[in-house]
Formats: structure tokens, C-alpha cells, sequence
């Protein structure tokens, strides 16, 4: 049985490997089931997405699709004051119009072939993303016990009525989805996430452009330590494993470490899961102590995804010994009445206790990063100043700190099924409250209307931002802290998804060749890249062909021809 992977990730900015397909394929592997997969990011792999997936169609012949839906945004509400491209008030980009043209060639190829939808994305919202694709399948949250059961029941099934059989197989699984013919979606059982305390013993592999990636630009290898989290923070979009965890052995997790370094040569990882210390800080303290008395712990760094609490002096130790090289706290508010509202399990006081002790603890390789959220419900002139000082303060003790201008609105989250109101809502094209004014029923009355927003409206990005509209509060705060270099916009980097420069696509590209042994097609798209782009884009792509001419035998792309030295 032929199956296709399909990673289904239009970001550029981060090109980031898809390690849950990785570690589907491993599953598969493990089982011993006669399936071939091949795994394929049509958009990272040609200028023309739709004519390399159709390529990779004709070439594989796939009986079944898996389609990973990773994202379905960017996230990035305001990546800076300045007016976007078009006029556009937010900054978020959409991802699911172009993984919707993956599926119209996916149904043009063959209309009858089984398309089964995944990823963390699809998980948050899977009827409303089967609806707007125009699928009929779909396995929500860790899949590996699922895809595998699925796969065991079509291989010894008929070929010729695989597509009755998916159904079948897939409306008794947990976590499957089904489109019946009057066009209903049938769910079965809820969808369990204890598949990581039982970890297969093929290990996930990385495709040789990820390895690139990783090398030239210093992107993190995912290295998953549990799944879930107890929390039921108001915007969280995983409805599948919030308030569930399901933690990985400790020396599972130092073994793939291990074999990433011995395979690849890739030593920084990044631990993920959605907080690494929840819901005890034990396990975290326990893959600490394992990557540090592993046999590469000299070599090995990772960061990841703290809680304010629980944080104690022993999790202090194992960071330091296990060599963290980056602890990233979300701080979603310096004020205990906003921090009750987005339901976290702690208070200022917990914030002060857990900085202060890092702070006067960490190691100097150790930079401790902060992420905030303004602008949302509650946000005030005095909330606002509150936290501004309270930023000022750890900015001026070397932390660095990140904030976002307003809050995405996720379909299913507790923040999606308050009446919100639509003042303080706004769209690419600008405020809600004025679209809906301006719309057939008319005005909406008061000035201070609520109203839910139906989930499949919310498919289409939507930011809640209070005082003040997002740019507006992203001008105000860049003036607050215009002499704070350690605090800036939560982003991307130095090249933005809702800026993406010219040449960005055909530096991906250039890198998918080179990593592939195909030097030539490289140096085509690295002459774009010089001619279209800046000083930033010519030093990254120097960076990719010095990086891949260091290391021809991880990434498999043998001696440059003379071209692509230009």
C-alpha cells in the first residue's frame, strides 16, 4: 500500500520539519505493516506548489493521503506599527485558502482518493477545516495508535472499495472523523493521548532539508517530551488534550536525542510540549537528568516552553545541568484579576518568586525569555502602565522580553464562547463593529454589542484587542520602550511571514535542491535570490551553500558545481 504524507505548512519565515509525520512514519515502520510513504511539503519543495504535489502524485501513485494540518495562521497579530500590505490592520496570515488549493489538486488527481486530515491545527477546529477543504476523514490528536489501526484494517481490505473501508475503519476509532452522505460529520470515540508512555522503537528520521535548515539557520530540532497540558487557559486551542497529560519516559526522550546527534549532527532541540514543567515539574527534572548524563550531554543544548509554576530551586539545577539555553515564560498579564480570566494557576506573586529565583540562579549562557499579551479583555490605561513597569524591570535584569498586540480568536476556545464585544474586534479589513454596521441588517445597535462568534467565522483570522485598535496599541508600546533593546514585538525573526520578502521562497527552494543532491536547480534559485534580494538575503543564502558544502554527507548533496558559488 502506497501512502503520502502530505505536510501541508505554508510558512516560509521557519521552515520547521514535520516531526509529526516523522513520528507517524516511525509508527508505521514499527507495526511492520507493508505500507511505502513518502512525505512531501509541496510548498517548501517549488515556486509552484500545485505542480510539484501533482509531480509527486504521478510519480508515487498513493492509494490514501494523510494531510498534516500544522497551522492554520501565522499568528502574529502585529509584527510592528506600520500600516500592512494593502492597508491591512493585523498582521495575521491565513494558511488554510492555500492548503485548500493542495486538496482541489488532490480531488482533480483522483476524486475518489481517501484524503485523511491531521495535525495540531486540524485538532482545534476539525469539523470546521474538513468543511472549509472539503474533506470527509479526519484523525484528531496524537495519531500514532490511530493512523497504524487504520492502516492494519485497509491493507488486508479490498483495494477497489478503500474508500468504504476508511469510512468504516475510521468511524470506530478514537478520534475519528467521518463525513456521511447527507453531509453531517460522525465522530467517534474521544481521541486519547497515552500513546507517548508506550514509545515505538523506530525512531523518528528528518529529511535531509530540515537537517539544512536546522545547520544553516539555527532552527530546533522538536524533540517531545509528553502531550497535553492539565491547564484551561481561555484562548487554548486544543480541546483534545487540555486538561490530560501523557509524559514520555525520560530515557526515550535522551535515546532520539542521541540518534539526531549521531545521524545528523544536530545538537539544539526543542522540547515540545505545550509547558515543559506542567503538570510536575518531576518529569521535566527527570529528561533533564537523562540529556544531561547522556553520552553527547557536552554537545546538547535545548530550550522550551515554561509555566510561571511550578518552578523550584532543584528544576533550577537541572536547566543548568542539562544545558537550557533558553527558558521561555508566557506571562499572560501582570495583574492577578486578568490572570484569573485566562483561568492560569498563578498570581504575581508567583511571577516575582519564579524570576526572581531564575534570575539570580541562571548561568551566563543562559538567556531567559518572557512573552506577554496585551490587549485583551480587561486591558485598560492602567493595566497597560502596570505591566510596562514590570517589563522595564526584567528588561533591565537581561531578560528578553516579547509582547503581542491583542489576541487571536481560535475557534472551540473558551475565549471563542464568550459574547465578545465588537468594538474590540477586528479583521484584516479593519474593526467588525464598522463591517457589521455596514452590512445588509444594518446597524447593530448599541455601542456596546456582544455576540458570539460562530466557529467557521473564526477560520477566517480575527484578533480581539482592547483599548485601543492593534496597530495603535503596537505604536503606543514601541514609544514606551523605544529605549528597551531587549524588549520588541512577538514575531518571526528578522524576516517577516505578512513582509515575506521576494527572494525568501526561492531560498527555501534553493535549499530543498541543495539538500536533495540537485546543486544545479539550487544555483538557479540562489540567482534569484541575489538579484531580488537585500543584504539579509544574500548573507542567509552564502550561509546555506557554506553550511551544505561543510556537510555533503548529512545532507546528501555531494560536491557544488561551479554555479553555485555565484
Amino acid at each position: 500500500m502506497r501512502v503520502l504524507l502530505l505536510y501541508a505548512n505554508p510558512h516560509q519565515v521557519l521552515p520547521v520539519s514535520p516531526y509529526g509525520l516523522e513520528v507517524i512514519r516511525a509508527a508505521v515502520a514499527d507495526a511492520a505493516l507493508p505500507v511505502e510513504t513518502t512525505v512531501c511539503n509541496p510548498f517548501l519543495e517549488s515556486l509552484d506548489p500545485h505542480a510539484r504535489l501533482l509531480d509527486v502524485l504521478d510519480r508515487t501513485r498513493p492509494d490514501l493521503v494523510a494531510m498534516s494540518v500544522r497551522n492554520i495562521d501565522n499568528a502574529v497579530v502585529a509584527c510592528d506599527p506600520l500600516p500592512g500590505p494593502d492597508g491591512r490592520w493585523i498582521d495575521v496570515v491565513d494558511y488554510l485558502e492555500p492548503i485548500a488549493g493542495l486538496t482541489a489538486v488532490l480531488r482533480a488527481w483522483n476524486p475518489h482518493l481517501p484524503v485523511v486530515a491531521g495535525g495540531a491545527a486540524f485538532t482545534s477546529c476539525p469539523v470546521e477545516v474538513m468543511d472549509r477543504l472539503g474533506l470527509d476523514f479526519g484523525l484528531t490528536g496524537p495519531a500514532e495508535t490511530g493512523f497504524t489501526t487504520l492502516l492494519r484494517t485497509l491493507v488486508h481490505g479490498d483495494p477497489r472499495r478503500l474508500r468504504r473501508l476508511t469510512a468504516d475503519a475510521l468511524a470506530t476509532l478514537p478520534g475519528g472523523l467521518v463525513r456521511t452522505a447527507d453531509g453531517t460529520v460522525h465522530a467517534g470515540p474521544r481521541s486519547r493521548n497515552d500513546v507517548l508512555s508506550q514509545p515505538s522503537t523506530t525512531l523518528p528520521e528528518i529529511a535531509p532539508e530540515y537537517v539544512l535548515f536546522s545547520k544553516a539557520r539555527g532552527i530546533p530540532t522538536a524533540l517531545r517530551s509528553h502531550a497535553g497540558c492539565p491547564l484551561r487557559c481561555s484562548y487554548c486551542i486544543d480541546p483534545v488534550n487540555m486538561g490530560r497529560v501523557d509524559a514520555r519516559p525520560a530515557a526515550a526522550v535522551a535515546a532520539e536525542a542521541n540518534h539526531y546527534v549521531e545521524r545528523y549532527g544536530l545538537t539544539h532541540f526543542h522540547l515540545a510540549a505545550p509547558e515543559v514543567n506542567l503538570p510536575y515539574e518531576r518529569a521535566l527534572i527527570d529528561v533533564c537528568r537523562a540529556l544531561a548524563d547522556s553520552r553527547y550531554s557536552d554537545t546538547i543544548s535545548w530550550h522550551g516552553y515554561f509555566n510561571v509554576k511550578p518552578f523550584s530551586a532543584d528544576l533550577m539545577d537541572a536547566l543548568t545541568r542539562s544545558h537550557c539555553v533558553r527558558p521561555s515564560f508566557s506571562v499572560d498579564a501582570f495583574d492577578d484579576r486578568m490572570l484569573r480570566g485566562h483561568h492560569k494557576n498563578y498570581r504575581l506573586r508567583d511571577i516575582e518568586d519564579t524570576f526572581g529565583l531564575l534570575l539570580r540562579h541562571r548561568p551566563p549562557w543562559m538567556q531567559v525569555q518572557v512573552g506577554v499579551l496585551f490587549g485583551q479583555p480587561g486591558e485598560s490605561a492602567a493595566t497597560l502602565e502596570n505591566a510596562i513597569g514590570h517589563i522595564r524591570r526584567l528588561a533591565d535584569r537581561g531578560v528578553s522580553v516579547a509582547y503581542s498586540c491583542g489576541l487571536r480568536v481560535y475557534p472551540h476556545t473558551p475565549l471563542a464562547r464568550t459574547p465578545l464585544p465588537l468594538r474590540h474586534l477586528y479583521r484584516a479589513s479593519g474593526p467588525v463593529a464598522a463591517a457589521e454596521a455596514a452590512g445588509p441588517a444594518g446597524a447593530t445597535g448599541s455601542a456596546d454589542a456582544t455576540r458570539v462568534i460562530p466557529p467557521a467565522e473564526l477560520l477566517t483570522p480575527l484578533v480581539y484587542c482592547e483599548p485601543m485598535p492593534p496597530r495603535e496599541l503596537a505604536a503606543y508600546l514601541a514609544d514606551r520602550f523605544a529605549d528597551c533593546p531587549n524588549v520588541g514585538f512577538i514575531d518571526e525573526g528578522p524576516v517577516k511571514e505578512a513582509r515575506m520578502p521576494s527572494w525568501l521562497r526561492p531560498l527555501n527552494v534553493a535549499t530543498w535542491h541543495l539538500a536533495n543532491g540537485r546543486p544545479a536547480e539550487a544555483a538557479g534559485m540562489a540567482r534569484r535570490v541575489l538579484a531580488d534580494g537585500d543584504e539579509l538575503g544574500i548573507r542567509m543564502a552564502q550561509r546555506l551553500f557554506q553550511e551544505a558544502a561543510a556537510t555533503p554527507a548529512t545532507v546528501g548533496t555531494g560536491p557544488l558545481v561551479p554555479s553555485a558559488a555565484e
